[in-house]
């Protein structure tokens, strides 16, 4: 099923499938997500209603229990039952990320089963998140059912995207290549934001704290059954901290976000969504110069800037009772980059493009008990780079545009066979203009064996990603040449899993083995002092176990935990670097006072990992394998609402000042405290509009 939706996160529409369970009394019993983990009875809603938070990230079969649309303008709840699912998910709530008062989404991604991430300094940093070991840019990541990956380099840095506006993230492991295409490799991250439906509502929120941090944020929402409209905005700044060791100065940061998105039903089974997203983030930073064995981050006037914007549209219309639905869809996504900044202008400039259109038909046939869809989608992607020009300087970027485009066709077909077993096939191939084609597959199943307490889940597929642009055209003053041969790269991999029901339903235990080849793995090539990437000659293998738990203590205590255990390798038998072979994580929440507090308390363990440090030399050999040691991440979050509007929290992170490398020479923050209010209004007119009476 996951499969299946994730085809529908490429065009953003789910819309398309909530047909299919608009009966909600066919559905069995549900763990849903942010409730108990005992099974409580659960509506399908248009508007999903909110549940009391629980701590941390939701394990398999909380994931499964309710997926969300990815288009923009919905977030409507499909009701996909937790025995449907054959891949491998995890999934964070909205409830779940004020409970943490999670700020930046990937701090809400940090040992996850299987996730890894690690930041270059503070918080303005590149931010890299890998999957079961795959590269950053092996993880497809959808804003609202839109690529935010860029062209540049293939994937998205997480340091550019705030968490105000989340209402749920859903992380996919696995290759998805089948329906996700390229960037799938290790799997795909969703994030859906708030989608407006409901009462007219105002909120703002206000906080500050360690490192002259100040942070505000607003959103105005309302909506029905026919009409929905959200805006939100976020600003954070912050002095930021000394990111060099040998350094003195503080990297200032300015980062801001800007969201409208809203739908409207135009006629009965016709349906007119958009999304609109900004980021703009300016940063200071520093770079590396030659200290004893080691190139060291060492303080330096440097500037940055980045602006994303992320835009979508979707039409979907459905016919004979829902069982033939249509999408038209497209999406755009433009950013522009600007690095090594200082008295002299841009050094290092970097603009591209990506424009997606699609067109998917679902068809619904069956019986109770045998229940079967199609899905054919076709798409087009269109993509743009342009680096800046250095005229003059030797390796400097030529300024000149750079496109690529190719088509996609996809067809799925997803089974539900007397509530027992879910099988789901999928097939794409890629036409390109500059690469080889190539079709990709993915399949999964679910057996449910309720009697036994226990859900055995299993996927297996290909995947494929191709170059970044800037990895075949782009270029760094003397640092860093692309190379335009670079070819894709090419996997397979496949998981296996038991999902145990345990205390009578209060419990939950997911174990996973997973297992992946890598073909054609781009890394880098020192020559002569300056990088240049190149396709590995022979297999990269990843293999690892992923276990993750929840239980219901009490009725206001829940407790979680998840550990990861990864083995990665090079062609040439090299530890893959930034990825730990052993990871973790230990949660706790508590409400209390009926509801108006609440406690959370969470542990995350990240292990010894290897890095590699440059030396100072220009002979070889240029670099050698570093060691950064382990540590343990402590962060404390309370909140309680003193009126039914207004609610003061706190949180303190780093809480025993862990000293720590997540980058090799970066410093990291150290124990930090914030503290705020939150004020929102519903409108009691409204309630009556809302619901379309």
């Amino acid at each position: 099923m996951l499969l299946s939706t994730c085809a529908f996160f490429s065009l953003g529409c789910a819309a398309a499938q909530a047909q299919e369970i608009a009966d909600a009394s066919e559905l069995p019993p549900l763990v849903v997500e942010g409730a108990t983990v005992d099974k409580p009875k659960v509506t399908v809603q248009k508007t999903p209603t909110v549940s009391p938070a629980v701590p941390g990230p939701s394990n398999t079969s909380e994931a499964a229990a309710l997926v969300s649309e990815a288009g923009p303008g919905d977030g409507m709840v499909t009701g996909v039952a937790s025995n449907k699912v054959g891949s491998a998910v995890t999934i964070v709530t909205g409830a779940q990320l004020r409970a943490q008062q999670i700020k930046h989404a990937a701090d809400a991604l940090r040992s996850l089963p299987g996730v890894a991430v690690s930041r270059s300094g503070g918080l303005g940093a590149l931010t890299q998140v890998r999957i079961r070991g795959a590269e950053g840019n092996h993880t497809l990541v959808l804003i609202d059912g839109i690529d935010a990956g860029n062209s540049n380099t293939g994937e998205f840095d997480f340091s550019n995207l705030l968490a105000e506006d989340i209402e749920r993230i859903e992380v996919i492991r696995g290759g998805q290549s089948g329906i996700g295409g390229s960037k799938a490799i290790g799997g795909v991250i969703n994030i859906i934001t708030h989608n407006g439906k409901g009462p007219l509502t105002f909120m703002t929120r206000a906080e500050g704290g360690s490192f002259n941090t100040r942070d505000v944020a607003g959103r105005v929402s309302a909506g029905n059954d026919k009409f929905w409209f959200s805006m939100s905005g976020n600003v954070r700044e912050t002095d930021g901290i000394n990111i060099a060791r040998a350094g003195t100065e503080e990297d200032e940061l300015r980062l801001s976000s800007f969201n409208v998105k809203g739908g409207a039903v135009l006629l009965e089974g016709v349906t007119l969504d958009f999304s609109l997203r900004n980021m703009s983030k300016s940063f200071q930073y520093d770079d590396t110069a030659a200290l004893g064995r080691y190139y060291e981050v060492v303080d330096m006037d440097r500037e940055g800037d980045v602006d994303i914007w992320l835009g979508g549209a979707r039409l979907t219309w459905d016919s004979f009772g829902g069982a033939f639905s249509q999408v038209v869809k497209v999406d755009r996504n433009s950013t522009r980059t600007e690095d090594l900044k200082g008295e002299s202008g841009a050094l290092s400039s970097n603009d591209s493009e990506a424009t997606k259109v699609g067109y998917l038909a679902t068809y619904r046939f069956g019986s109770e008990g045998f229940r079967n869809s199609i899905t054919g989608m076709a798409q087009r992607e269109e993509e743009s780079f342009t680096p800046s020009s250095n005229e003059g300087f030797p390796w400097s970027p030529d300024g000149l545009e750079r496109k690529r485009s190719r088509m996609a066709y996809v067809g799925e077909y997803r089974g539900e066979y007397f509530d027992r077993l879910f099988p789901t096939v999928s097939v794409r191939h890629d036409d390109n203009d500059t690469f080889d084609d190539y079709t990709t597959w993915n399949a999964a199943v679910s057996l449910s064996l309720p009697e036994l307490l226990m859900r055995p889940h299993a996927s297996v597929g290909t995947s494929v990603s191709l170059p970044g642009m800037y990895e075949q055209f782009g270029a760094i003053l003397g640092t860093f040449q692309g190379n335009p041969d670079l070819i894709p790269e090419e996997s397979f991999g496949w998981d296996v899993g038991v999902e145990f029901t345990l205390l009578a339903g209060k419990a939950l235990l997911d174990v996973t083995y997973f297992n992946a080849d890598l073909n054609n793995e781009i890394t880098s090539l020192n020559i002569g002092g300056f990088y240049t990437p190149y396709n590995q000659i022979g297999e990269s293998t990843r293999e690892g176990v992923e276990v993750s738990a929840r239980v219901q203590v009490t009725q206001g205590l829940t407790m979680g935990a998840s550990y990861t255990y990864l083995e990665a390798f090079d062609p040439d038998g090299f530890i893959e670097v930034r990825r730990p072979k052993h990871a973790g994580r230990i949660d706790a929440n508590y409400t209390f006072d009926h509801g108006r507090g609440n406690l959370n308390v969470a542990a995350i363990y990240n292990g010894e990992v290897e890095d590699v440090g440059v030396l100072n030399t220009f002979t070889p050999p240029y670099t050698e394998r570093v060691v950064l040691d382990d540590y343990w991440l402590v962060n404390v979050a309370a909140s309680y609402k003193v009126t039914q509007s207004l609610e003061i929290f706190g949180r303190v992170e780093n809480l025993f000042n862990e000293r720590y490398e997540e980058v090799f020479t970066y410093n990291t923050p150290g124990i930090a405290g914030y503290s705020g209010l939150r004020f929102k209004f519903e409108e009691p007119s409204s309630v009556a509009w809302s619901e379309g009476r």
